[in-house]
C-alpha cells in the first residue's frame, strides 16, 4: 500500500469461496484462466479522458466481460488482457487529491486497480461486491503520463460491464488562522473533565436570502454529525438580514458588527447561512469560512458563514456527489470553531454510511477542505477534539 492511496485488502470470505471448490474448482480456474489468457486487454468507451481545472470529472463504461477472472493476484498493469482498462490523464497539480470509482451490475464482484505510467501501483479497493472507490494523492515521481485505471472481473455474468467516473475537488473550505487566543489541547477525559454529560450547542442562525424552513432542514441534517460526540447541535434563534458584498471574511465582520461584537448570551455560535457565492479575495471557490479554530471559547470569535450550496446531490454515472452539500459546509465549519483542523481529516475513515448508500461518493472525513470529497462524519480525533471543545466551553 502506497502513504498516498487507500487500500483494502481482498476479503477472507473470498479465500474461503476458492477453497469450497476443492479439485472442481481448481480446474475450472484453470479453464477460465487459459479462456482469458487468449483474450487481448480490453477497453473502456472511452477508452481515455482527462481531469484538468476545466474538466474536474470523467466518465466512462466498461467492456462487457466474457468470463470471470477470479485470478488472487488481481490486475498486473495496464496490458493485463483480464482486465478492463481506461487511460486517466491528469492535469492538476501535485497533490491534488483524485478518486476513481465504479459501479457493476448488482450480485457481481468487481475490483479496482490503479497504476502509475510506470507500472507501480497507486492503490487497489477489494470489496466482495460490484461498487469499488479508490482515494489517492496525484505524484509525478512516478512518470508524468495517464494512470491506468483497471477493473478485475472476479465474478460476473458474460456480458455484464460497469460504469467508471473519476474526479478531482471543487469547491472549497477555509480553515481559518487559530484564534489569538491559546486553544486548549486537552480534548477531554471521560470521568475527569468530562463526565459523559450530554452538550447541546447553541446557534443563532443569520439568514441572508435562505428561508427559515430550508435552515432547520440543514442544520437536521448538520446535526447528525455532532450526534456520535454526544453534543446536540441546535439552530436556537433565527434572524433575517441582509449583508454587503460577497466576501467571506466581511460577512462575518459585518455578522460581529450587527450583534456589537460579540455573540448573545446563551448562544454558542453564530452561523450565516447566506444564498451569496462567497469569495475568498474574489475567488468564488469558496464554500464556508471560520472565524477561527476554537472560535467557541471566545465570544468575539464564534462566527462562521457558509453557503446555501446550490449545486448538491448531482449525479455522475450511476453515482451521487455533494450528498447533502449545504449540511455538511455547516458541519464543518462549526466544527472549526469547535477546535477541529483540516489536517486531522482523512480518506479512510468517511462515508460510514457506505452500506445503507454505496453510490455516495464522500471517501473523506467532514473536515476534509474539498466539500464534493466530505462525509458527514468527523475523523475519531476531530471528534474528541470537538467533544473536548463543547464539554469545556460550551453555554451551560
Amino acid at each position: 500500500m502506497s502513504a498516498d492511496s487507500t487500500t483494502w485488502n481482498v476479503s477472507e470470505a473470498r479465500d474461503v469461496q476458492l477453497r469450497r471448490g476443492g479439485a472442481a474448482g481448481l480446474a475450472a480456474l484453470l479453464l477460465i484462466s487459459m479462456a482469458i489468457l487468449v483474450v487481448p486487454a480490453s477497453a473502456a468507451d472511452p477508452a481515455q479522458g482527462t481531469i484538468s481545472a476545466t474538466n474536474r470529472q470523467v466518465a466512462w463504461t466498461g467492456t462487457a466481460f466474457v468470463a470471470s477472472n477470479p485470478s488472487p493476484t488481481g490486475c498486473l498493469g495496464a496490458t493485463d488482457p483480464s482486465c478492463d482498462h481506461f487511460a486517466l490523464t491528469v492535469d492538476r497539480p501535485r497533490g491534488a487529491k483524485i478518486e476513481v470509482a465504479i459501479a457493476g451490475v448488482e450480485g457481481d464482484d468487481l475490483d479496482l486497480f490503479v497504476f502509475y505510467s510506470d507500472g507501480t501501483e497507486v492503490g487497489r479497493s477489494t470489496s466482495p461486491t460490484s461498487i469499488e472507490r479508490i482515494v489517492f494523492d496525484h505524484r509525478t515521481d512516478h512518470g508524468t503520463g495517464a494512470y491506468d485505471v483497471a477493473v478485475q472481473p472476479w465474478l460476473v455474468l458474460p456480458g455484464d460491464s460497469y460504469e467508471g467516473v473519476a474526479r478531482t475537488t471543487n469547491a472549497y473550505l477555509a480553515e481559518g488562522q487559530e484564534c489569538l487566543e491559546a486553544v486548549p489541547d486537552s480534548i477531554g477525559v471521560p470521568g475527569v473533565t468530562d463526565l459523559g454529560q450530554t452538550i447541546v450547542l447553541e446557534v443563532l442562525v443569520l439568514l441572508d436570502g435562505v428561508s427559515r424552513e430550508r435552515a432547520e432542514a440543514v442544520f437536521a441534517v448538520a446535526a447528525e454529525s455532532y450526534a456520535p460526540a454526544n453534543v446536540v447541535l441546535v439552530a436556537d434563534q433565527f434572524r433575517s438580514v441582509r449583508f454587503d458584498g460577497t466576501e467571506g471574511s466581511e460577512q462575518i465582520q459585518q455578522a460581529k458588527d450587527l450583534l456589537r461584537g460579540a455573540r448573545p448570551a446563551g448562544i454558542d455560535v453564530v452561523y450565516i447561512l447566506t444564498s451569496k457565492d462567497i469569495t475568498d479575495a474574489g475567488d468564488p471557490g469558496l464554500v464556508g469560512l471560520a472565524d477561527c479554530i476554537g472560535g467557541v471559547e471566545h465570544a468575539s470569535h464564534a462566527f462562521a458563514v457558509g453557503e446555501d450550496v446550490p449545486f448538491e446531490n448531482l449525479p455522475l454515472g450511476p453515482f451521487v456527489t455533494i450528498v447533502d452539500g449545504t449540511a455538511k459546509v455547516i458541519a464543518h465549519e462549526i466544527g472549526h470553531l469547535m477546535g477541529a483542523h483540516h489536517h486531522y481529516a482523512n480518506c479512510v475513515e468517511g462515508n460510514l454510511d457506505v452500506a445503507e448508500d454505496p453510490f455516495d461518493l464522500s471517501p473523506c472525513t467532514l473536515m476534509f477542505n474539498f466539500l464534493d470529497f466530505i462525509s458527514k462524519n468527523f475523523s475519531a480525533l476531530n471528534l474528541a477534539v470537538v467533544r473536548g471543545h463543547a464539554v469545556q466551553f460550551a453555554s451551560p
